[in-house]
């Protein structure tokens, strides 16, 4: 489980830090942050799975930086050191808090509570999708799951420009956002793919034909993102003659 840690007090953030290496070792820390706007910056770039997010802070409060996300897909674990009436709220709407001083005790069953809370949202996720998908057969909008080393990316196919087999892995370069590198090898993604318009030109390239700009006839394709991607010769007749049936 990846998470962020926001506290404008840098010895309380150290402490939180040592304690859930301590007590929760399966939790992955992937940054720090003393303030709002680096919280913002911090889940922006990350996508954590659980965000520790200390209530009072000065300029803007947690609660006014989650009122200013745009979205919140992420599982919350207020930190603070006053038993308040917001309490209240977040204990009514069954969110995490844990009070300062940290407990160990405390943290752990917060961190608990919010894992179980990731792994229904996943499967709720994952069986939402596998339906769309059993009822839209090669629809764009179809979400793939891609296994990442941080779990599960869902993804529309019409995202996808290319795949491109780099060793055992595959780089899925997608629009509009950072490429995905999953531990499936090019061969899983040629099955997955080949109902959604998608052609393997290499034995290291599957290229969505939408994305496509233009056919060189020295024999690469110029992709959507830039990219310039080799057709192996055995490949090429039969990827114009795909072409021409389009």
């Amino acid at each position: 489980m990846t998470a962020i840690l926001i506290d404008d007090e840098l010895p309380a953030l150290s402490v939180l830090q040592d304690n859930l290496k301590t007590y929760c070792p399966q939790i992955q820390t992937l940054g720090t942050g003393t303030s709002a706007e680096e919280a913002m910056t911090l889940i922006q770039k990350h996508r954590p799975e659980i965000v520790f997010l200390d209530i009072e802070m000065p300029h803007e409060s947690g609660f006014d930086l989650l009122r200013k996300m745009p979205r919140l897909d992420f599982e919350i674990i207020f930190v603070t050191g006053y038993d308040s009436y917001a309490l209240q709220a977040i204990k009514f709407c069954a969110i995490g808090y844990i009070l300062k001083p940290v407990r160990a005790e405390e943290l752990i069953a917060a961190v608990n509570a919010a894992e179980m809370r990731v792994r229904e949202k996943a499967e709720f996720n994952r069986n939402k999708q596998l339906l769309f998908n059993l009822t839209n057969p090669g629809h764009a909008a179809n979400k793939l799951g891609i296994p990442t080393e941080r779990g599960l990316e869902f993804v529309e196919t019409a995202e996808i420009v290319r795949c491109e087999g780099i060793q055992r892995c595959t780089k899925v370069v997608l629009t509009g956002r950072k490429s995905i590198i999953s531990s499936y090898n090019l061969g899983e993604f040629i099955k997955m793919l080949e109902n959604y318009n998608f052609f393997a030109v290499h034995k290291s390239h599957l290229v969505g034909i939408s994305h496509i700009v233009r056919y060189d006839k020295e024999g690469s394709l110029e992709m959507s993102d830039g990219a310039s991607v080799p057709v192996s010769r055995r490949r090429r007749q039969d990827f114009l003659d795909k072409m021409t049936r389009l």
